[in-house]
């Protein structure tokens, strides 16, 4: 019988026990006789725990009288807890007599999510080790809705390190954390699943299915976890064997968080039950988990796994990479702003009219939004992505999420995890808006393989431009994307294979035109050597003929090699967007780059990246002597976002407010300003203390093509404050001064 179906049968203090057995717990009915500790009202023990013990008052006012009995216990130095039932108001209340005596009200007749799940999280599963003390601890917690983050960041991360400790140290310790990373993120991706109701319909599905393998003395990760994963969830249900059917009513998820990854083809290991079972118990079956976008008191949303993801990176590794978790709330009104910064271009109105179709969209509108293409060239923890997603599938059409992810949002990150976090958000973001009501219904996760890529957005091996053109290839590759994002099985797997030869192919196409159109330029250098001077004598290769013919031959040479090794391999060597999102950039480049760039001083990166750096970034080289005249990263990546942007397309980062004013800067802000429509340049100094940087951010929202003479500036990420500064003010290279204006 379902706990809610248990809720509706309890009407006086008799019928507590019936609570206590659907908890797990033994049940008794033993009524108190009358006397000072029980005037709250009549009460009795109604059932144990080992040496912990459940009792049950009956008064008007459940949550009061729960609290004064629990308050009375703790008193008495009682290890216990109280259940008080109002007959009247049909209420019940549970109070536990330790710590802060956290007490949980609820309507026997309809009662909410989150107090469901607090009161199944009393039950007293096999995972629970050390006595009564811990119990009541766990069931304290089970009842608290405050903190819950911090707890819950905490206890991820001790786990976290515990299960890559015991991985073995023949493996490099970053694949040791991102195999254990992975193991814990597919069982957290499935709390989120359960909140849904669809593991076997059961709102305790997991925490069962581990008492079940524990009791039968079988091996947690081997015959629980990877059947579950590997044989059940990512396959449907009629490709499923006899062992995998026995889990009752599973969902087919697909996508590939229920994948064997390349950490785990290169080499299995299993972990031992007792480092699992820890994991359950102080852990996952220690919160309360929703499906739903946004916090809610007590619960833990998708949106917290950004701050997990900052939790999980070592400070020292967080500020060598420059990342830093970005507030939902920042998140919404960068990419708002900038989607209608870019909607104003595209239908020839003011922001404030875009702004306003938005959040009312007409038909124009809708196929305005239908067609754009947002890339992260940072993704992070995929908070950008999903606030566009959001944004572009606000109409709340069923199965719009789908839709978006599979053709409008791209996200590309240096970080294995970041990419695999970005994933399971977005993967969430589609759950959430399924409503599916059985598990049958639900329909297979999209695959983001194709759209968050693992690899360097900035320099790649060969840091030479290559050309991209529409061509049949360009064509091909858009429609393979396509249908890759909705395959599944051996589909799925052959159209990998053609995506990978069609991206290949592509490579191999624009490594041939950059080579002849070198050879041209070199061609055209030894013609010019060949040439007369002005007194009639032959030129030859004069000092800056010769530095430029053989800038041109190391690049030639760069390329043959390339072209080698691309033969040799079969595959890309590395990541270039020109490459594998070359239909986009075919088409002009996106019309949408935003994100929170790496924020990372010169003297944190190393030499060898520092000069790549250099050479292929015209903004990121250094103005004087000494680190305080070289550029932070993410002016290198504010450069390449401009190449990656279509003309009249919008490019909105996050960044540090100093590259308004650095020496380092100037000649990126004379470029901006004279090559650029500046739409908000905005000081967010009121937003430091959430990033946990040590520099003071500014939000950048630009479109790629000249301002006009008149042209202002907002400071404000608000549209409804007025743009003062006259942009043609800004130019030069000079800091800019934001709150100049202009009568």
């Amino acid at each position: 019988m379902q706990l809610a179906d248990v809720l509706l049968q309890l009407r006086h203090l008799a019928d507590l026990p019936r609570l206590v057995a659907a908890l797990g717990h033994r049940p008794t009915f033993e009524e108190a006789p009358p006397c000072a500790w029980t005037s709250a009202g009549r009460a009795a023990l109604i059932g144990t725990t080992g040496e912990f013990y459940w009792y049950g008052v009956e008064a008007a006012g459940a949550e009061r009288a729960a609290l004064t009995f629990a308050r009375r216990l703790r008193a008495r130095g009682r290890i216990a807890a109280a259940f008080a039932i109002d007959p009247g108001e049909r209420r019940l209340a549970a109070a536990v007599a330790f710590g802060e005596l956290p007490v949980l009200s609820l309507s026997l007749t309809a009662p909410g999510q989150l107090a469901l799940s607090c009161l199944q999280r009393l039950a007293s599963p096999a995972t629970a080790t050390g006595g009564p003390l811990a119990y009541a601890a766990r069931a304290a917690e089970a009842l608290e809705g405050e903190a819950v983050g911090r707890r819950f960041f905490r206890a991820f991360r001790c786990t976290l390190d515990r299960m890559s400790a015991a991985l073995p140290v023949s493996r490099p310790e970053g694949e040791r954390h991102a195999l254990a990373l992975l193991h814990l993120t597919r069982v957290l991706f499935l709390y989120f699943v359960q909140s849904k109701g669809w593991l076997d319909a059961r709102p305790d599905f997991l925490a069962r299915a581990v008492d079940r393998c524990l009791a039968d003395g079988r091996h947690l990760h081997r015959d629980l976890l990877e059947p579950l994963f590997f044989g059940t969830l990512n396959r449907p249900v009629s490709a499923r064997g006899h062992v995998p059917r026995r889990f009752g009513r599973i969902p087919f998820l697909n996508g590939g968080l229920f994948e064997p990854h390349g950490l785990e083809r290169r080499g299995k290991h299993v972990l031992p039950n007792a480092l699992w079972r820890d994991a359950f118990d102080s852990l996952f079956e220690r919160f309360h988990f929703t499906a739903e976008e946004r916090n809610r008191p007590g619960l833990i949303a998708p949106e917290m796994l950004g701050r997990v993801f900052e939790g999980v990176m070592e400070p020292a590794v967080r500020r060598q990479s420059g990342t830093f978790y970005t507030p939902a709330p920042l998140v919404s009104s960068l990419v708002g702003g900038a989607v209608a910064v870019w909607l104003a271009g595209r239908l020839g109105c003011g922001e404030s009219e875009a702004e306003r179709r938005l959040q009312e969209p007409d038909a124009t509108t809708l196929r305005a939004l239908r067609a754009i293409t947002i890339l992260d060239p940072a993704v992070g923890s995929g908070a950008f992505l999903l606030g566009a997603l959001e944004l572009l599938s606000a109409s709340g059409r069923p199965g719009v999420r789908r839709r978006v992810l599979k053709r409008s949002l791209y996200g590309v990150d240096l970080n294995a995890a970041a990419v695999r976090l970005t994933e399971l958000r977005l993967w969430l973001a589609v759950l959430a808006e399924d409503s599916a009501d059985s598990p049958e219904k639900v329909a297979p996760l999209p695959n983001l393989d194709a759209l968050v890529r693992q690899g360097d957005s900035l320099v790649d091996q060969l840091s030479i431009p290559l050309p991209v053109s529409r061509s049949l290839l360009t064509g091909r590759l858009r429609h393979l994307r396509s249908r890759f994002a909705g395959e599944t099985g051996s589909a799925k797997r052959a159209l990998a294979r053609e995506l990978r030869r069609t991206e290949s192919a592509i490579l191999a196409q624009s490594l041939v035109a950059a080579e002849a159109s070198l050879e041209h330029r070199i061609a055209a250098c030894l013609a010019d050597a060949q040439g007369s001077t002005l007194f009639g004598g032959r030129r030859g290769l004069d000092p800056p003929l010769r530095r430029q013919l053989s800038a041109l031959r190391a690049e030639r040479q760069a390329l043959r090699v390339a072209r080698r090794k691309l033969g040799r391999d079969g595959e890309l060597p590395w990541f270039r967007c020109e490459v594998h999102f070359a239909d986009v950039m075919a088409a002009g480049g996106f019309d949408l780059v935003v994100g929170n760039p790496p924020w990372v001083r010169a003297e944190q990166i190393p030499p060898g990246q520092r000069s790549r750096l250099a050479a292929r970034y015209r903004w990121w080289r250094s103005s004087g002597r000494g680190f305080g005249h070289r550029p932070d990263l993410s002016l290198a990546f504010v450069e390449r976002g401009l190449e990656l942007v279509r003309p009249d397309g919008v490019l909105a980062m996050l960044v540090p407010a100093k590259l308004a004013t650095a020496g380092y800067a100037a000649r990126a802000r004379h470029a901006l300003a004279s090559e650029a429509t500046l739409n908000v340049v905005a000081d967010l100094e009121e937003q430091r203390n959430t990033f946990d940087a040590t520099a003071y951010p500014m939000a950048l929202v630009l479109t790629r093509r000249r301002a006009s003479e008149t042209h202002r500036v907002r400071t404000s990420l608000s549209l409804g404050e007025p743009a003062r500064t006259r942009q043609a003010g800004l130019g030069g290279g000079a800091p800019w001064v934001l709150t100049a204006t202009d009568e």
